[in-house]
């Protein structure tokens, strides 16, 4: 199905997810570890937490590359790709900087914003150079970790962004 068609998030038991992820959205399902966090996405048909609202953004993200599962998986692993040298600052730094994952970070508290139409924030994240990300990843290791890579994002990388500042 295609993700334009998706109106609503579904959730099934995930069989396997690598250490330090709670769920993995494919193809408009949400494979979750836990079972309550299956029951919190199926108990209505609107968003009702910050998690489903999260993965309700990689649905829009998936429709604002071509309406193509195709193009978002190969996006979302190529700048996985591009991001492994922030390894250098910890196993999850790639990922955290994936630009889908900075989007539905920063918005994940808005649980309209899935289905205000304006799911596009990940390409102005996206011009971040490595350069930039590895300096975010140096500060938020050194200076900023016991605030959470969400408040770090919220409060350090979307100014950024929102300004047009040295990306």
């Amino acid at each position: 199905m295609k993700p334009s068609k998706i109106n609503v998030l579904k959730a099934k038991k995930a069989l396997f997810l690598f250490p330090g992820f709670r769920a993995l959205t494919w193809k408009g399902v949400a494979y979750c570890k836990e079972k309550s966090d299956i029951q919190l996405i199926n108990a209505l048909d609107t968003i009702n937490s910050n998690f489903e609202s999260h993965e309700m953004i990689h649905v829009k993200q998936a429709e604002s590359t071509h309406d193509s599962w195709f193009c978002f998986y190969a996006l979302y692993l190529w700048q996985w790709i591009l991001n492994f040298p922030l390894f250098i600052y910890g196993a999850m730094m790639p990922y955290y900087f994936i630009s889908f994952e900075l989007e539905a970070m920063n918005n994940e508290t808005d649980w309209k914003y899935p289905t205000n139409g304006a799911v596009y924030q990940w390409k102005k994240f996206n011009q971040f150079s490595l350069k930039s990300k590895l300096k975010l990843a140096k500060d938020f290791k050194e200076t900023y970790k016991g605030y959470g890579i969400k408040w770090f994002v919220r409060n350090k990388i979307y100014p950024i962004i929102k300004n047009d500042n040295d990306i």
